[in-house]
């Protein structure tokens, strides 16, 4: 995101409150990504479809259903991303960029492919209760946001920040706008055919922009795939990410004292669904400090740090850039936490009266709260993530995201046998503790990390 970034910051030279608001304003959207905005989606046109009074059971229906379809398609591509996204990286630097486009649709083909193999054999094994046809607009939505998932890697690495955002809010306006009209005359099916719709326009705007960013011949890149090493670890960090954030619902959506089902295999617990969904939109501030400051004046600093590794800077130098290193990622932390600080704290203080005008229940605030923490936590948890993979410290984030996973899971079930007063609980407190351990081994890795550029890397 580094890219857009920079062109963020030119805005902010204007010097206005107005220039301010702008750039805040782009970089909270394009780093909410289409995961947040799929989930700001689906809660707006489930407000505005029951305030009309369309059948609840189809609007419930469908946004479990969307729920389910974001968590399975992200964790099966998250062990391909961030492989993905260091392969692409890596030809980049080397300057192989008319060969990129081939592997970006290389690699879209291949996981939309399998994805859409997956979709079927679920089908078959899990939905023979459900309709035909929805079983098929699951399929295409699976696969459709399998392969958002895949380009928006690529989309964040464009400057074209307005014509990103435009087609982010071209999508889901036509997901919620569609979806109410088609909802209401032919219930679940109209929303799910919203929802491929909005999709599908996604996914070729995005392949329609990387294409023209990264201009070139397509062909099966055979030479450039055996060119290029493969860093295997990253696998695992994309798998133990996607599934510990994903951890403590599943456990909630599959223990019968805190679930129901909803339709076919696919099970809802509202008293948990509720509150952590709209605590992952209350991160938006803190992601867009976090595009500002780690994704563009970290980048800085670790660049200057390179330059005068690579140009055969004087030891004076390299300490010099070493130390504006540790300030710029100690800046950027803070920075994060202060705005979302400030973010948990309104949200805390201010908890019956968003839940009162959402019309949602007050037996709600508490995990409400929790909550608000928790994913505040996860974002500071992806921002000492995204230092280490500059750092190109693949075991430390390996060890980070296992911690997180099994953390979430031990507590998460604990929490479950202990009551309704600790639901939410399990979630924050395993991030906290990997918080902790990763503050800790982060800033031992930054004092020390002329030793693993010169002597352990080698």
């Amino acid at each position: 995101m580094a890219g857009i970034g920079f062109e963020l910051r030119r805005i902010l030279r204007r010097r206005t409150y107005l220039a301010l608001i702008q750039a805040y304003t782009y970089s909270g959207i394009v780093s909410s990504g289409p995961w947040l905005l799929s989930i700001f989606g689906i809660l707006l046109l489930g407000f505005l479809a029951l305030g009309e009074h369309h059948p609840s059971s189809d609007v419930i229906q469908f946004q479990v259903s969307v729920t389910y379809l974001i968590m399975s398609s992200l964790i099966f591509t998250g062990p391909v991303q961030l492989l993905f996204t260091r392969y692409v990286a890596d030809m980049l630097f080397a300057r192989e960029r008319k060969i990129v486009i081939s592997v970006i649709m290389l690699m879209l083909a291949g996981v939309c492919a399998l994805g859409g193999i997956l979709a079927y054999v679920l089908a078959i094994c899990f939905f023979s209760g459900t309709s035909l046809l929805y079983q098929w607009l699951m399929g295409i939505a699976f696969v459709e946001l399998c392969g958002v998932w895949i380009l928006t890697i690529m989309s964040t690495s464009l400057k074209d920040y307005k014509a990103l955002v435009m087609w982010y809010l071209i999508a889901y306006g036509v997901v919620v706008i569609a979806g109410f009209y088609l909802g209401e005359n032919c219930g679940l099916s109209g929303y799910l055919l919203a929802f491929d719709v909005g999709q599908s326009i996604l996914l070729v705007s995005l392949g329609v922009m990387i294409i023209l960013q990264f201009p070139g011949i397509f062909q099966f890149p055979g030479a450039t795939l055996n060119k290029h090493r493969i860093f295997w670890l990253l696998v695992l960090v994309g798998l133990f990410f996607n599934a510990a954030v994903w951890a403590d619902k599943l456990l909630f959506w599959f223990t019968p004292a805190t679930s129901g089902a909803v339709i076919g295999p696919l099970r809802a617990s509202p008293i948990y669904d509720v509150p952590i969904f709209l605590s992952y939109l209350l991160i938006i501030p803190g992601l867009a400090m976090f595009l500002f400051r780690l994704e563009t004046d970290f980048v800085e600093a670790y660049d200057a740090y390179n330059r005068a590794i690579v140009e055969g800077g004087r030891f004076p130098e390299l300490i010099v850039a070493k130390q504006g290193m540790i300030n710029a990622t100690r800046a950027g932390l803070w920075d994060i936490a202060k705005v979302q600080g400030i973010t948990v704290i309104f949200a805390i203080a201010f908890t019956p009266k968003i839940l009162t005008l959402l019309g949602y229940p007050l037996s709600y605030a508490r995990i409400f709260q929790f909550d608000v923490v928790g994913v505040s936590l996860q974002l500071l948890f992806m921002s000492i993530l995204n230092v280490y993979f500059y750092m190109d410290l693949r075991r430390r984030s390996v060890l980070l995201t296992c911690f997180f996973l099994f953390g979430n899971i031990i507590f998460t079930w604990l929490t479950l046998q202990e009551g309704p007063f600790f639901y939410g609980m399990g979630f924050m407190f395993s991030l906290f503790i990997v918080d902790i351990i990763g503050l800790f081994l982060l800033q031992k890795d930054l004092q020390d990390i002329d030793f693993i550029t010169f002597v352990k890397n080698h």
